[in-house]
């Protein structure tokens, strides 16, 4: 713990939540509950082949081109003009249906925690259309301002990943304790299935992992690059498999994976 608190001074913490903030997400918790003891299995392995090589190549390529722009440069000084464009484009284009979905998520969650008051709004297409728009805007607004004021933005959005996944793994072990476990953990529930559709569910995991490329396009705003990128990325590495296994145990540990 002192080890890692005097990582993050030292080589950056704004670097460091960034990348948490892109890569924990609590409805993929719920995800890979809800498909049962298995998923942690499928967790281990989305870190090893997945994440792992992932990382070791932003930061090859991020030593070899440090500048603005990360996978668009790394990509044109590879292969040319034309396909450092085609990869900004595709990149950019899967986004855009990203960020609806994440806000459509919030608005739904929003509409939980205020079920009483606000749950006839919940076919109400107009409320979440305008809770999206205005949070994007606002979130754009701050980073318009600077990254000085946008970094608070990604900062607060990591506490606010590594509060709930902290809550989720705690009320899991509570009710470890106080009511034994809901879920059968051994060597047949923890071994994947292989079916197609199954295989499919992998991809969604793995894709959960992703995210660790994005610091790079700001690279000319990362002081001492070279050396924060490295230990950020294996820190958040870190955190982020913790929060996906821990809380995806935590939750079968409560519920049982049917009804998650």
């Amino acid at each position: 713990g002192g080890l890692a608190l005097y990582l993050i001074h030292r080589f950056g913490s704004d670097l460091l939540l960034f990348y948490v903030v892109t890569g924990i997400s609590l409805r993929w918790i719920a995800t890979a509950a809800s498909a049962g003891p298995s998923s942690i299995v499928i967790w281990i392995g989305a870190w090893l082949v997945f994440y792992t090589p992932l990382a070791l190549s932003v930061i090859e390529l991020s030593s070899r081109y440090p500048s603005e722009g990360g996978i668009y440069v790394w990509t044109k000084h590879a292969f040319g003009d034309f396909a450092g464009f085609i990869t900004a484009w595709c990149y950019w284009t899967c986004n855009l249906p990203y960020f609806p979905a994440v806000l459509y998520f919030a608005a739904s969650n929003a509409l939980y925690m205020r079920h009483d008051s606000l749950g006839h709004l919940e076919h109400n297409a107009t409320f979440f259309i305008v809770f999206a728009l205005v949070t994007l805007t606002i979130a754009t607004l701050m980073n318009l301002v600077g990254l000085d004021v946008g970094t608070w933005l990604h900062n607060l959005g990591a506490l606010a990943m590594w509060i709930p996944a902290g809550i989720v793994i705690l009320m899991g072990a509570i009710a470890y304790i106080r009511f034994g476990s809901a879920t059968v953990f051994n060597a047949h529930t923890l071994t994947p299935s292989t079916q197609i559709k199954d295989i499919v569910f992998w991809s969604v995991l793995v894709y959960a992992f992703a995210g660790c490329e994005t610091a790079s396009l700001m690279g000319d705003e990362i002081k001492n690059a070279r050396r924060a990128i490295p230990w950020a990325l294996f820190l958040a590495g870190i955190t982020v498999a913790f929060c996906y296994i821990a809380g995806t145990v935590g939750v079968l540990l409560a519920l049982p994976s049917s009804e998650v």
